[in-house]
């Protein structure tokens, strides 16, 4: 019985000897190459008002952001389980006579559900942003300054899927369907469930979702898309972004594998445009991620273009 003092909350571990120093170089070597890449470093703090916290996008961490009452002014405050609307906020508040602002950050975040059966619910979360910057310049500094760091972290051989929640969007819109019925379309296909989706055909047009499921693959699934999509500007404007991206990955990173996958809509609430996700060989669970959320400041008085990533430290340095 007295055994269990010593017992740790499920989801939080404690880094001993080895594993902290290599994790602390890693940090210094990540964060060295994003200063020299001119992102600036920020550091906010670990809790604050639950109203500035899950203001905007954060929205999406209500359930998983730890509340509690501020004894001094009983208002309620919430411990971040997610640093980018922290950013957002200093992008809106603090640095707003900058045009363009590239900001680095490094911390610990809480989440009270791990993101995976056994996963961890403290993670100490590096990215990146730039904010300010419309063009596709600034994803692609972005998935490089990523890359990078899963190199540095000695990441094994690198599968970069990329997507795009613009086609979604686009299709959504000319679908003449219900809330509910935008509902299931999404579950569906968050799913990637074709049968499910195949079930939808007597309630509407299925037709375009389907062709989604099936966009999956190297190169070549962004020339069948232009084929198989609705001919849209916004949709062949989302598929000259991929291939703009692409051509970009196969001469700077020949080493990282591309998969297209235009039915992921993860984070399509959070995400206005371009998405991509890193895996390693032998994992299951994406190791990096980020993209476009453009307007995330919006809720802070400062709509305006904005891209990043970011990874959970602890994950890289059980990757070598």
């Amino acid at each position: 019985m007295h055994d269990a003092n010593w017992l740790l909350p499920e989801g939080v571990e404690e880094i001993l000897p080895e594993d902290a120093a290599q994790l602390e170089f890693l940090r210094r070597a990540i964060l060295d190459d994003l200063q020299a890449r001119g992102f600036q470093l920020v550091m906010p703090p670990v809790m604050e008002y639950v109203d500035s916290l899950l203001t905007g996008t954060g929205e999406e961490l209500d359930t998983q952001t730890y509340k509690f009452m501020d004894q001094h002014t009983q208002r309620m405050l919430g411990i971040r389980a997610d640093m980018t609307p922290q950013i957002a906020r200093i992008d809106a508040h603090y640095l707003h006579g900058n045009e363009v602002n590239r900001l680095c950050y490094a911390g610990t975040v809480l989440r009270t559900q791990p993101d995976q059966m056994g996963g961890q619910r403290e993670l100490l979360q590096l990215g990146a942003e730039v904010f300010g910057v419309e063009g596709h310049e600034a994803d692609l500094q972005v998935i490089d300054a990523m890359l990078a760091s899963l190199a540095l972290s000695k990441a094994p051989q690198i599968t970069l899927s990329l997507g795009h929640v613009g086609i979604y969007r686009a299709i959504l819109n000319s679908a003449a369907i219900s809330k509910a019925q935008e509902g299931k379309v999404f579950d569906t296909l968050l799913r990637k469930s074709a049968p499910d989706l195949d079930s939808l055909e007597q309630e509407f047009n299925v037709a375009h979702f389907q062709a989604m499921l099936r966009l999956q693959g190297g190169f070549e699934v962004l020339e069948r898309a232009s084929s198989e999509l609705p001919n849209e500007p916004s949709i062949s404007e989302a598929l000259e972004e991929l291939s703009v991206v692409v051509e970009h990955l196969e001469q700077t990173h020949p080493d990282v594998r591309v998969h297209i996958d235009l039915a992921d809509i993860s984070g399509y609430r959070y995400h206005t445009g371009l998405k991509y996700s890193a895996f390693v060989d032998g994992r299951g669970r994406t190791i990096a991620k980020g993209g476009r959320y453009d307007r995330i400041g919006e809720r802070f008085g400062r709509a305006r273009p904005a891209t990043g990533f970011s990874t959970d430290l602890k994950s890289l340095i059980k990757l070598s």
